[in-house]
This record gives C-alpha cells, sequence and structure tokens, in this order.
C-alpha cells in the first residue's frame, strides 16, 4: 500500500517539473495544490486501511470509508484551494491532480508491462 504513496509524490514532483517548464510560478503552485489536493486522502486513507487491518472483519467497511473519505476531503481540499487561492491556474491545478491520481498505473507494472 505504501508503493502507491511513493509513486503519487514522485509523480507530484513530475508534474511540478511539467509546469516550472511550461508555466509561471502561480501555475507551478496551482499544481502543487491540485497533487496534494488526491495526495494527502491517499495517505489518510492508507494509514486508515492499515490500522483497520488487524480486525479482519472490518476491513470491508474500512475500504468503503476510506474510499468515500477520499471522495471528501479531495472534494473539500478543492473547495478550500477555490476559495483561498484565487490566482489558479485551473488547467495546471487539473495537470497535478490528474497526474497523482493515475499514478497507481505504475504500482501494477508486471500487468500493464511499464
Amino acid at each position: 500500500m505504501s508503493r502507491i504513496i511513493i509513486w503519487q509524490t514522485i509523480m507530484l514532483f513530475a508534474a511540478v517539473g511539467i509546469s516550472a517548464c511550461f508555466w509561471t510560478k502561480a501555475a507551478v503552485w496551482s499544481t502543487v495544490c491540485g497533487g496534494l489536493s488526491y495526495l494527502i486522502p491517499t495517505i489518510m486513507a492508507v494509514i486508515n486501511l492499515m490500522v483497520m487491518q488487524r480486525i479482519p472483519a472490518l476491513q470491508p467497511m474500512a475500504l468503503l470509508v476510506a474510499e468515500f473519505g477520499k471522495i471528501f476531503l479531495t472534494s473539500l481540499i478543492m473547495l478550500l484551494v477555490y476559495v483561498y487561492y484565487p490566482a489558479v491556474d485551473w488547467l495546471a491545478f487539473l495537470l497535478g491532480i490528474i497526474l497523482v491520481s493515475q499514478a497507481g498505473l505504475f504500482t501494477f507494472r508486471r500487468r500493464l508491462l511499464l
């Protein structure tokens, strides 16, 4: 489970590098906000699942709570970025969130031949 966090962090740095090459400083911060808006809920979900791993009867419920928690926290962070960072570049924000969210593809590299 921790491999997903490592790959998401790598993809966040890649997204920030791409933004730094092509956009302004505000876009770089927007990319960071976009990546963190998915990375932070993933970290919380992994911690939740690791704690609940000791109780096998609660694992299905823990998975459901973790996924709904990720959706809620991602939406909340996106709302906070919208409210408190008016200079957000939404294209760069989406680049960050999309690259970080798709980092899970690299954790299954044996199956996808990556």
